[in-house]
């Protein structure tokens, strides 16, 4: 992936202006919300509704509202910080996914860098910084962030879900019982507390739950995505299939969810189709080296040594001293070397 050094310079430059706006913070005695005095102020409100809805056609609707609030009043922070938060999400996701996401953290830079500038002491600005700060993975300053934010507005879930998550993500911290308390179409919590019951407890029946919750909100690719990995560590093949076709239908251009549809056709011992879908999701994102591995392991299953030999190579390339893939590239070594004996 082309980004490390980008993401790098964006992490320093990100953390000396989030930094500085905690300072203003500390130095400000202001506590009113650009909300009460600007007439952008509605055009910020139709874009956080967008924005909560966590589709693709939310997001785009988001970005026309706040940048109509911000033509409306250039100097009004909510609609930076909106902006902010919302490319900070979209990055954060394509990062997890190992798509390029460069572009969408320094998005959020600028328009972080503007709303600190217009409104640093703003709750709208703050509840940014929070969400940012935990995606950068500046654990304790998302959490202190969120608890300033909880302490001037005791009901705002989204406060409790990024101090939850900040705090660890476990499933049973009463924090994301009280933020979908306040606010039960949240969907960014359901999503996430999903996440937190299929990786951290294995119980794939309430992340399925929730996954499901989620979908119900909002008819998202990614969501979908998860779902469908959830009902698989079910067995539940054929369901985990619908999800991920629902999810390409969704966006043609999602290469998650045509690698894991192959990956479950090869669980289902449906090889060609496993190697078709996992090209695709090649295709589309290069960088993934999970794919790369997947389609080799199906090409081996399909008795052609010599393509599993060149994509299981790509994959050791990819993850080269990648501590999170030892495993896998231990067993990839292990298949070059019985394929190569076959050869």
């Amino acid at each position: 992936m082309k980004g490390k050094k980008i993401s790098t310079l964006y992490t320093l430059l990100f953390i000396s202006v989030l930094v500085l706006g905690t300072e203003d913070l500390a130095k400000s005695k202001e506590d009113i919300s650009q909300l009460q005095n600007s007439s952008a102020a509605p055009l910020y409100e139709k874009g956080r509704i967008s924005y909560l809805q966590f589709t693709p056609k939310g997001f785009e609707d988001a970005v026309v509202y706040f940048n109509e609030a911000i033509k409306a009043d250039p100097k009004f922070a909510p609609a930076y910080a909106g902006l902010g938060e919302l490319y900070s999400f979209i990055g954060f996701y394509k990062m997890e996914v190992k798509e390029d996401y460069e572009e969408f953290y320094n998005k959020s830079y600028e328009n972080m860098l503007k709303a600190l500038k217009y409104g640093a002491n703003t709750k709208e600005t703050q509840r940014a910084l929070a969400l940012n700060y935990l995606h950068l993975k500046r654990s304790k300053d998302a959490e202190a962030t969120a608890n300033r934010l909880i302490t001037r507005d005791p009901n705002d879930a989204e406060a409790y879900y990024i101090l939850w998550a900040a705090s660890g993500r476990d499933p049973d911290n009463p924090l994301i019982a009280k933020a979908l308390e306040l606010d039960p179409k949240l969907v960014m919590a359901h999503l996430d507390l999903g996440k937190a019951y299929l990786f951290k407890k294995r119980n794939y029946a309430r992340a399925t739950e929730h996954f499901k919750k989620a979908v119900e909100l909002a008819d998202s690719p990614q969501l979908h995505n998860f779902l469908g990995t959830s009902l698989r560590t079910q067995n539940y093949l054929g369901d985990a299939v619908a999800e991920y076709q629902k999810a390409i239908q969704l966006d043609p251009s999602y290469s998650a969810g045509y690698m894991n549809l192959g990956i479950t056709f090869s669980y289902m011992n449906r090889y060609q189709d496993a190697i078709a879908q996992l090209k695709k999701a090649i295709l589309i994102n290069p960088n993934n080296p999970e794919a790369y591995y997947y389609l080799a392991h199906a090409l081996e299953l399909s008795n052609s040594p010599r393509e599993a030999i060149e994509n299981y190579r790509t994959f050791l390339k990819l993850t080269s001293e990648q501590e999170a893939y030892t495993q896998f590239t231990t067993r990839a070594k292990k298949s070059i070397e019985n394929l190569n004996g076959q050869l």
